[in-house]
C-alpha cells in the first residue's frame, strides 16, 4: 500500500468514526432536539403517520399550483405517485381525470386497491406508457431526485403532454440540508455535504443495527425490522441522483419546454421553528443551494409543436 492509499484509507476510518458519533449524538444526547428525529416529530413512527404528514401538505401544493394551474376537468397525469395519497387528496378538492405512474409494482398494487378513482400506470426509467399528447397537465412531487435517467423521462413527460400542457415540477435540490435522504438514522443537517456517500451508507449501516435507532416505519414489514437496506451501494447509487438546482437547469436547457415560472422555496418552520430565520438565504446566490427547502418549476408544451 502506497503512503496515499495508506492516508485515504485512515481518513476514511476517521470519516466513519465521526460521522458514526455525530448520528449517535443527535439520537441520543440534548442534541437530538436539532436533528431531523426528535420526540415531536413522529411521522417516521407509522406509516399512517407518515402519509398523514404527507397528505397534510397538500393545501400548500394546492396553493404554489393554483397560481399557474387549475386540475379540473383536466386529464392530470401525477408522476411518482408512490401509493397515490397524495393524488387522491387532490380529487378531494377538484375533479378531475386521475392517473397516477410510478416505478414501484406494489406501491402500485396498493394503490388500485385504495383508491378506486384512480387509474394507476407503471413507468419504467426511461418510459411512461402513455401515447402522445393525451395528458393536460403533469405534476411530480419530491421525485425528480429519485429519477435514474430524468433527461429522459422529462422527454416523455413533453411526449405525453398536449401542445399547451403544463408540467409542475416540485422536488428538494441535492445539497439542502436532507438531500441525503437519510435524516431518519443520520438526523444531523448536511450530512451530505461534509461526508461521503460512502461514509453516510457506512454509518447508517452501522446505526441501523444499534438499540439506538428507533427503526423508521418504512424499515418495518409485518411487523419485523428488514435485512439492513444500507448495505446495498449500487440500489443507493440508483436511489439519488444527486440533482442540485444547477444541474436541474442545465437539464433543462437541453429540453423542448418553455420556462413559465421558477422559485427558490425557503424553509418555513414546520419541522424546526427557528428554520424560518434563514428562508432567505435560499434567494442568495451560491448559497440558495443549501437553503432551498423545495425548487418549484413550472414547464409549459409550446402550443405551436
Amino acid at each position: 500500500m502506497t503512503t496515499a492509499d495508506l492516508n485515504k484509507t485512515i481518513f476514511a476510518r476517521l470519516s466513519d468514526k465521526l460521522c458514526y458519533a455525530m448520528a449517535l449524538a443527535f439520537l441520543q444526547t440534548p442534541l437530538k432536539r436539532f436533528g431531523f428525529r426528535t420526540p415531536s416529530i413522529t411521522r417516521f413512527d407509522s406509516t399512517d403517520n407518515w402519509e398523514a404528514d404527507r397528505v397534510a401538505d397538500v393545501s400548500a401544493y394546492r396553493k404554489l399550483f393554483t397560481r399557474f394551474a387549475q386540475f379540473e376537468g383536466k386529464r392530470v397525469l401525477d408522476l411518482g405517485c408512490n401509493k397515490g395519497y397524495l393524488l387522491n387528496s387532490f380529487l378531494q378538492h377538484e375533479k378531475f381525470t386521475a392517473i397516477g405512474a410510478d416505478i414501484v409494482t406494489s406501491y402500485l398494487d396498493y394503490g388500485r386497491a385504495t383508491y378506486p378513482n384512480v387509474t394507476f400506470i407503471q413507468t419504467t426509467p426511461s418510459s411512461i406508457p402513455l401515447e402522445s399528447e393525451t395528458i393536460d397537465l403533469v405534476y411530480t412531487i419530491d421525485t425528480v431526485e429519485h429519477l435514474s435517467r430524468p433527461r429522459e423521462i422529462f422527454s416523455e413527460v413533453f411526449r405525453v403532454l398536449k401542445p399547451g400542457g403544463q408540467f409542475l415540477v416540485h422536488f428538494n435540490p441535492w445539497l439542502n440540508p436532507y438531500g441525503s435522504h437519510m435524516e431518519d438514522i443520520i438526523p444531523f443537517p448536511w450530512p451530505h455535504v461534509v461526508f461521503s456517500m460512502d461514509t453516510l451508507l457506512t454509518t447508517a449501516a452501522k446505526v441501523y443495527e444499534s438499540p439506538a435507532y428507533p427503526t423508521a416505519c418504512y424499515f418495518i414489514d409485518n411487523g419485523k425490522k428488514v435485512s439492513n437496506p444500507f448495505l446495498d451501494r449500487d440500489k443507493w447509487a440508483e436511489y439519488l441522483n444527486k440533482m442540485t438546482i444547477t444541474r436541474f437547469n442545465r437539464l433543462l436547457k437541453t429540453l423542448p419546454f418553455a420556462l413559465q415560472h421558477q422559485e427558490r422555496i425557503g424553509f418555513g418552520g414546520k419541522t424546526f421553528k427557528f428554520s424560518k430565520a434563514v428562508k432567505g438565504l435560499s434567494q442568495v446566490r451560491l448559497l440558495d443551494e443549501f437553503f432551498t427547502n423545495a425548487l418549484f418549476t413550472v414547464l409549459v408544451k409550446p402550443s405551436h409543436w
